[in-house]
């Protein structure tokens, strides 16, 4: 039996900690806004489109008092953090409990950390999917992902995702979009005042890619994710 593990920010636990439960796997709860209207029974609700943060906590024995300060610096913050029964996934999480440990070494070093994830988790294996003619992409996540993609031309260039047209000028060589941080650029050179419509989004499932213009490849990071 494999003990049970988590990475976050890179550092794998069993090397400090045993753990002794991992939290369940369960989907972010949606942002329903709830409104009640004087003189009707009941209420009505209102989905905001949104989805809350979930709570995980990880209860562990620290192995070696030794890696005390290590361990101090390390489960502080902000990172990424793999779990070892979802091995294929990563969360965004924040550690937002301070970690009593003088109590914890007065109780057999035992101590519990609490994880605030973000409400969509990652796929750890991101692969770039090239076209060099108008195809298409399945989303198999659960939720729209926001993709980087890369576009290789020149000039002025129509890109098009499920019928949605993005506009694209100056183009000489290729320009990168990225969803997730709403930037066009080159290198170093941001390039979103020569970016006319939205950042493109992939829809859960098939997903139509095609341009107008002179292209050459396109180079897609899907960025899955699943509620």
């Amino acid at each position: 039996m494999v003990m049970p593990y988590f990475h976050f920010k890179k550092i794998l636990s069993t090397d400090y900690l045993t753990i002794e439960t991992l939290p369940s796997i369960v989907r972010a709860s949606k942002d329903i806004k709830k409104i009640e209207i004087e003189g009707r029974d009941g209420f009505i609700t209102e989905d905001l489109g949104s989805y809350k943060s979930t709570i995980k906590s990880v209860e562990c024995w620290i192995r070696n008092l030794e890696d005390l300060d290590f361990i101090c610096s390390w489960l502080t913050g902000s990172g990424d953090i793999i779990f070892s029964n979802e091995p294929d996934k990563a969360y965004e999480v924040t550690i937002i409990n301070q970690i009593e440990f003088k109590k914890f070494i007065k109780e057999f070093h035992k101590f519990i950390i609490v994880f605030e994830c973000q409400p969509k988790k990652k796929n750890i294996d991101n692969p770039i999917i090239t076209l060099t003619s108008v195809g298409t992409i399945f989303n198999s996540g659960s939720a729209i992902s926001r993709p980087i993609i890369k576009l290789f031309g020149t000039g002025s260039i129509t890109l098009i995702i499920n019928d949605i047209n993005i506009y694209l000028n100056n183009i000489s060589g290729y320009v990168t979009l990225d969803s997730n941080l709403q930037d066009a650029f080159k290198d170093l050179v941001y390039k979103n005042s020569d970016m006319n419509g939205e950042f493109p989004i992939l829809e859960v499932g098939t997903n139509t890619i095609s341009w107008v213009g002179t292209v050459t490849k396109v180079e897609i990071t899907p960025n899955l994710r699943w509620l």
